[in-house]
C-alpha cells in the first residue's frame, strides 16, 4: 500500500517536473562565491583590515595577560607577609580584574566577529546586485554556487567575469 502511494506521488511529481526539465533553457551558470570573497579587492580589504584589528588586539591582550601574571606572582609572594584577611581581599580583587579582562576580551572578539559578518554581508549584497545585472544583460536564467556543482563545463563558470566587474566597481569595504 505504501509503495503504491509512493509510486503514485512520484509519477505525479515526474509529470509536473518533466516538461520544465525538457523545456528549460541551458542558461545555467555557476560561480565560486568563496573565491570572490577572498580574492576580490573588496574581499582582500576586509581581510587586511580585520587582520590589523586582530593583531592590535592580540598585542593588547598579551600585554594585559603579562601584567596579570606579574600581579598574581606579586600577590602569591605576599601570602606569608599579609594577614589572611588582607591576602583574601587582594586575591578577590585580583580575581575580579581577571574576570574583567576575560569579559573585555570576549566582548572584543564578539565585536570583531560582528564587524566581519557585517562587512561580508555588505560584500555579498554588492555581489548579488552585480549578479542580477550580469544575469539580465546576458540572459542567464540561473546562477548556482560552485560548491553545489559536482561536474560542470569550464565555460559555464562566470567567476572570472564577475571578479573583474566587482573589482572595477568596488575596491574597498569599510568596516563598521
Amino acid at each position: 500500500m505504501i509503495i503504491k502511494k509512493f509510486s503514485f506521488y512520484l509519477t505525479i511529481l515526474f509529470i509536473f517536473l518533466y516538461p520544465n526539465i525538457t523545456l528549460s533553457n541551458n542558461n545555467t551558470y555557476y560561480l565560486d562565491i568563496d573565491y570572490l570573497m577572498n580574492n576580490s579587492l573588496a574581499g582582500k580589504s576586509i581581510i587586511d583590515k580585520l587582520d590589523k584589528k586582530n593583531k592590535f588586539n592580540k598585542k593588547k591582550f598579551k600585554e594585559k595577560e603579562k601584567n596579570l601574571q606579574k600581579e598574581e606572582k606579586n600577590i602569591i609572594s605576599k601570602k606569608n607577609i599579609l594577614s589572611e584577611k588582607e591576602y583574601l581581599k587582594e586575591a578577590q580583587l585580583f580575581k575580579k580584574r581577571v574576570e574583567d579582562y576575560q569579559l573585555s576580551r570576549n566582548k572584543t572578539i564578539n565585536q570583531i566577529s560582528k564587524i566581519k559578518k557585517n562587512a561580508q554581508r555588505n560584500l555579498i549584497e554588492s555581489i548579488t546586485l552585480i549578479l542580477a545585472d550580469y544575469a539580465e544583460k546576458n540572459s542567464i536564467s540561473y546562477i548556482i554556487p560552485k560548491q553545489n556543482i559536482i561536474i560542470g563545463k569550464k565555460e559555464l563558470d562566470i567567476t572570472g567575469s564577475i571578479l573583474e566587474i566587482l573589482n572595477a566597481k568596488i575596491k574597498n569595504i569599510e568596516l563598521q
